[in-house]
């Protein structure tokens, strides 16, 4: 089939005239980084988070939820519609405490993006540890009644300086510390016992206790150490 002249100008015409869509028929969710990268921090700083992103589709954007991969982070997402074009940001502060070494958070971002419904960002960085207690807790079952147990804490001091003890703390009278080091040595480690005592417990009776270690130069200032204690 040919086309007269003019029926050609005309479908020309309405290819040129006839405005484009900016955006799809549908939201659509755009981060402009999708992994966010911190410098090495002290164990017990932290550090603030946003991820920047907008709507690029033609229809709101709504981000339903953001949850991350560890309890260390909690986000905070726009809870209203986004308009096309419109940006929000994803924020979350990352917490150390109890995170040394190398980190590698997911968050998942869920939205009514029907191409992308679930976006996975990142957080990565390091966390130096200046000191630790090892091990993180104590459970100690199967006891038997009017005896006496002794257990061992270490403290581990990574710092290149003396790590200062402010306080030791048993958590109630079933725990007596038997040792009270003041310091530890830089790059070495100290060593607290403690006695278990659990006279007063009747038989399949359970106390829950703790030592508190704190310290006076470090970031982190102080770390508490479960101890479930059980009898038979």
């Amino acid at each position: 089939m040919r086309y007269s002249p003019a029926a050609m100008l005309a479908c020309t015409c309405l290819l040129l005239f006839t405005p484009p869509k900016a955006f799809g028929a549908s939201p659509a969710i755009r981060f402009q980084e999708s992994v966010f990268t911190f410098q090495p921090i002290l164990e017990g700083e932290s550090v603030d988070i946003a991820f920047e992103f907008s709507n690029g589709g033609g229809e709101p954007l709504v981000i339903h939820d953001a949850v991350t991969s560890c309890g260390c982070t909690t986000a905070d997402y726009p809870s209203y519609h986004l308009r096309p074009g419109q940006s929000g940001k994803i924020k979350t502060t990352f917490k150390s405490t109890g995170h040394g070494g190398e980190n590698d958070i997911v968050l998942l971002v869920k939205s009514n993006d029907p191409v992308a419904p679930v976006k996975k960002l990142r957080i990565r960085g390091k966390v130096i540890r200046q000191w630790q207690a090892r091990p993180d807790r104590f459970i100690l079952t199967n006891l038997k009644p009017n005896r006496r147990y002794t257990r061992r804490l270490k403290i581990n001091n990574f710092m290149d300086e003396s790590l200062q003890i402010r306080e030791l703390v048993a958590g109630n009278p079933h725990l007596r510390l038997l040792s009270n080091p003041t310091s530890v040595a830089p790059n070495g480690d100290e060593v607290i016992d403690f006695e278990v005592s659990v006279k007063d417990l009747e038989a399949g009776g359970i106390a829950q206790s703790s030592v508190r270690i704190e310290v006076a130069n470090a970031v982190k200032k102080s770390v508490e150490i479960p101890v479930l204690v059980k009898l038979k």
